[in-house]
């Protein structure tokens, strides 16, 4: 079976998911175990953030339902799209560890808490001697950055590439993301008042 049709069956089991199209608890709750196995063993490499996947409504008047990845994590979220962003090129995705304290309204993972994720799965945070370089560029060595004061909730950023200085430091940078439920490539500046924490991979 293609991709594209493992993609179409997962959709209906995550479509049948969801409080809002299924009432019965039970069959939500297995349709929810099969496309996240078909996810992470049917169709792994497929980007969860697309707005292909889980494309109708998630909602009614009455019930509201997030669908998640494999990883748990809100797909359309920056989330969800780092977590893709690091199977794809680390080659697996991340381990959660036991969350920390969080304030009321707060979830177990929303980005601005990733340091927690990045740590527990190995990943250094970096100080401004050690922000992505030229130098990374070339090693093709990842970085991903929280930005904890982004929103609500935080965003995280993946680092894709850099616009440097005639002396060869860097002065933007290049990240995607995935923001107002669409892919975006940002420009960031490189400051401390950008509000980045980097980390860099193992």
């Amino acid at each position: 079976m293609s991709t594209f049709n493992k993609i179409k069956v997962a959709n209906f089991f995550a479509r049948q998911s969801c409080a809002a199209w299924q009432p019965i608890r039970i069959i939500r709750v297995i349709c929810r175990h099969i496309y996240r196995y078909i996810m992470e063993h049917g169709a792994k490499e497929y980007p969860y953030a697309n707005p292909k996947f889980a494309k109708w409504q998630e909602s009614d008047s009455n019930f509201y339902t997030l669908i998640t990845d494999s990883s748990n994590f809100v797909i359309r979220r920056s989330t969800s799209y780092v977590a893709w962003m690091m199977k794809k090129y680390c080659g697996s995705s991340p381990k959660l560890p036991k969350p920390g304290p969080r304030k009321p309204g707060e979830h177990r993972f929303d980005a601005k808490h990733w340091g927690e994720i990045l740590e527990y799965n190995g990943w250094q945070k970096v100080s401004k001697a050690d922000w992505p370089s030229y130098q990374d560029i070339l090693d093709e060595r990842h970085f991903i950055g929280v930005m904890p004061d982004a929103d609500e909730f935080g965003l995280l950023v993946w680092f894709n590439n850099a616009r440097f200085t005639v002396t060869g430091f860097p002065a933007i940078w290049l990240v995607s993301t995935y923001k107002d439920f669409k892919e975006q490539c940002l420009k960031i500046p490189v400051s401390e008042k950008s509000g980045i924490i980097w980390y860099r991979e193992p």
